[in-house]
Order: structure tokens, then sequence, then C-alpha cells
């Protein structure tokens, strides 16, 4: 049995275009044709776009080119470009390269462009040399960023059940270049360029009359709840309290943050696994009471629920105001109509308004799916940490086909000379195996990690990697991890239980 974080060589292949035209166009026009919109051009696409020679020819180019990729022609909308033009603003934000070269433009920004975000992002920070038995490999030196696709959408992009792209700091610069490999990227370009034509003998866009302007009248914010204010709610809530018995299995976590900025918010999440057997596809409503330790309701809410999905399994997601410190115990849960479907509860140890400038850190997650954002987050999103998503795993049971990831936010650690934290990470493992009861234990020494500031959140650092379970037993386990600040001589040390 082995306890190591995971460590990927992967596989990638270089993409190049080249949609210039030849002729003096204007200047946003002409940047345009140089931009990220000419990952989807066909190859006649881009011979034509080379033969432009005036502007109102560019313009009426540019027009075609996003009606031909419209999903849905018969309204104004078009979702593509909507799609598209949000992609590109997070890459740009996200993923910038060196000499402030655009992030849409880097290789990590085509690759999310093309393919969407990946079901896992793993950063690594040590040097990797390529396996014997792929002798085409790069010999990968320098920080690396690993892309994950699983399932469906890898099968449907690149036509296997797994692919992994991934990308070289070779330079230190926070240029993340495209690792060379056996993975045709070429090859899934084109079909992602020939899937997003939904009208391949479109000669012009359509014209839609404009909608007429409406007044805006602003309305005035609603006062936050305290108590739920449907009576089945309620009384759902008030029998769960007694036996704990809900009709589906459903998992909350809570957990306590503050922004860059110093807002302290509270983010709600409720995992729902497949085998809960929820229609997540109907209109639920998704509500939740917090309750002091007297059990006096202090926050609550109602609202329709919006699904994220998350592998095979589905969470939905609320943000609560603060709350003072103090012992609390939070239940949420989801309903058709008046009836309750399921219901979850988690306690709730709240330390109040956190100090934006204490050195801390968060509660320890664990999960198996991290992914990057596709838009660009608000401060107060529940669980997204520097435009990453970490999707805590509620029931924290994980097959051994997952990797385990933990990640831990830290606060404020103390820098050295150079401006950075100077962190030491020692992990540990123990638990019962299922079969036969064998207790297990393991421990990994501690080892320097080198912790990137957050991109967007100043002072916040993110800590965290991949253990591979494949190798691990059914049974139930506890993960430990003790981080230490050699700067500021402080430690922390959390653990959360799970089960394979």
């Amino acid at each position: 049995m082995r306890f190591q974080t995971v460590r990927i060589v992967c596989v990638a292949a270089a993409l190049g275009l080249a949609a210039t035209s030849g002729f003096a166009l204007d200047a946003k026009l002409a940047e345009w044709g140089r931009g990220p919109a000419q990952y989807f051009m066909t190859r006649d696409e881009i011979a034509r776009w080379k033969a432009i020679r005036t502007d109102a020819e560019a313009e009426a180019f540019v027009a075609l080119f996003w009606a031909r990729r419209d999903p849905t022609p018969e309204t104004a909308r078009n979702e593509f470009r909507e799609r598209f033009d949000a992609l590109v603003r997070t890459a740009d934000e996200k993923l910038g390269g060196a000499r402030n070269r655009k992030g849409s433009l880097t290789d990590r920004g085509r690759m999310l462009l093309l393919f969407g975000p990946p079901e896992k992002m793993e950063r690594q920070q040590h040097d990797i040399a390529p396996q014997p038995t792929a002798p085409q490999q790069d010999t990968v030196a320098g920080p690396m960023v690993v892309w994950t696709y699983e399932g469906e959408r890898a099968r449907e992009l690149f036509e296997t059940v797994r692919a992994e792209i991934s990308f070289v700091d070779r330079y230190n610069n926070q240029d993340y270049t495209l690792s060379r490999g056996g993975l045709d990227l070429a090859a899934a370009q084109q079909r992602v360029i020939q899937r997003a034509i939904t009208q391949p003998d479109l000669k012009a866009p359509r014209n839609f009359p404009a909608a007429p302007a409406a007044a805006v009248v602003p309305a005035a914010p609603a006062a936050p709840l305290t108590d739920l204010q449907t009576a089945s709610f309620r009384d759902a809530v008030s029998a769960f309290r007694k036996d704990a018995k809900s009709p589906a299995a459903v998992f909350a976590t809570a957990g306590e943050f503050i922004t860059g900025g110093g807002t302290t918010f509270l983010p709600v999440s409720l995992y729902i696994p497949k085998t809960s057997g929820i229609d997540t596809s109907r209109a639920l409503t998704f509500f939740g009471v917090v309750e002091d330790a007297t059990g006096k309701a202090v926050a609550a809410f109602e609202e329709p629920a919006k699904f994220l999905a998350s592998k095979d399994d589905f969470i939905a997601e609320h943000t609560l105001p603060v709350l003072p410190a103090g012992t609390y115990r939070g239940v949420f849960g989801l309903a058709d109509g008046g009836k309750t479907l399921a219901l979850a509860g988690t306690p709730m140890e709240l330390t109040g308004a956190l100090d934006k400038d204490a050195p801390a850190t968060s509660a320890l997650i664990l999960s198996n799916n991290l992914y990057p954002l596709a838009t660009a987050q608000m401060d107060t999103e529940p669980y997204a940490f520097g435009g990453v998503k970490v999707v805590p795993k509620g029931d924290r049971a994980f097959a051994s086909s997952d990797d385990l990831w933990y990640f831990i936010e830290l606060r404020n650690p103390g820098l050295t000379e150079a401006g950075v934290p100077k962190l030491q990470v020692k992990l540990e493992l123990e638990g019962t195996e299922t079969d036969g009861g064998k207790k297990v234990r393991m421990a990994a020494p501690p080892r320097e990690m080198d912790t990137p500031e957050m991109k967007g959140v100043p002072h916040h650092y993110g800590i965290g990697s991949a253990i591979p379970l494949s190798d691990f037993k059914p049974g139930d386990y506890t993960f430990t991890i003790k981080v230490t600040d050699t700067v500021r001589k402080q430690s922390y040390t959390m653990k959360e239980p799970f089960r394979i």
C-alpha cells in the first residue's frame, strides 16, 4: 500500500493557428482576428479571413462567424458567444502569462476555451522526469499544472475515458506552456470546431428587432430571514431534530470564511448523491435554518434550488450572513412544492466576524472534484478559492478509483525576505479495514510546500494536493494534516474522517 500525493506526467500536443489578414484593418477588427476566436475557425474561415481587404468585409465575417455557431438561431441570444466571452474573461483574469500576455492567449487559456474547465486541476512543484515507457514525452522540469477530463466529457472531447493535459512553468515566471506528449489535441480541437457550428450553410446572420428599453426600478433589499416561512418546512425540521431521519440521504457542509476585503461569510453546501434518487431536473426548493445553542432559529432561507453537477452527483449552495460567535446547528433540505424530500444537519462552531489581518486557516476540506471556474467568482461564492472550485465531499465516501483531494485556505502566513511563505506540511492517515478489521497507519515525512497566493485574494494561500486511493482497501479512515508556518513559528493541525 502506498501513501503518496499524486505525481502525474501527462500527454499534450502543441496547437497553432495564424488567422491574420494581410490587409490593414481597423485596430479592433485586426485584434479580433489575432484573438482567441481564431481557436474556433475552420481552415476555410482562416483562409477567408486572410483574404479580407476592408473593414466592411471583416465586420460581415465576424457577424457570420458567431451566427453560424448560435445554438438557438430563432432567438436574439447567442449562447455560444456568451459562454465564449465568459471563458475569455476568466482566462484573462486567472491565467495570464509572462510579459503581461492575456490569459486567453496562453496555452492554458486556449485549452479552457476549447475544452472547458476540467474535472480536476492539480499543481505540482517538483521536477518530474518522463517514464521510460513514454520516451516521446518532454523532460518536465519546474512547476506543473495538470488538468484532468473524465467520463462522458473525456470520451466526447478526446475519445478516451480519461484525458490529462499538463502545463509546465519551465522558467519559473508563471508562463505555463503545454507539455508535449501522446494526446492528439489537434484532432480534439477539430472535433470541437466542427461541433460548434450549428448552421454550416448559413450565408448571412439573421436580424432581430431591438427590444425596447425597460425602466429599471431598484428593488428594496429584502430583510434576511431569521426563521423558515413555510409551515411544512418548520414541521419537517422539528421532526428531524428529534429523530434525525430523512426521506433520502443528503449531506450538509458549512464553513466560515472571509473575503480579501474583510467580509466574513458562511457558505453552505448540500451534497446530493446520485443514489438519493432525487430528481434534480425538477423545480425544487432549497431551504435551511440555523439554530443557536438554545434551539432558537437565528438565520434561515427558502429559495429555488440551483444544482451544480459534481461528477455523478449534485450540490446545492447558499451563502449565509455572518453570525455572532457561538455554537450552532444548521438543518438544510430540499422540497418539491410543500413536500420535504430530504434533510441533513451539521454542527457549526463559529468565531463570529473574522479578523482579515490575523493568521489563521480554514477548516480542512476533503473532495474528489476540483476545477477552475468558467466565470469570475464572487467574493462570497461558496467554496471557491482564487478561481478554483473545491466541492466538499459531503458524505466523505470515496471510491478506490478516486483521488482524495485535501485543501486548506491559509490566511496571513509569515513571509520570508523574498515575500513568500515558508511552510512545512506533514500528512498522516490511519483507519480500520472493513474486511478483517486490520488497523492501518501511515505517515509521510514533513516536506516544504511552495504555496502560491490565490489570484485576486491578497494574503490568502491555498494548500492542497491529492492522494490516489487505488491501493487502499475499503474501510473507515481519518486524514490528518499538520501545517507549520516556519516564519511565524506557528502550527495548525486538522483532521477529517472519511471512508472508502
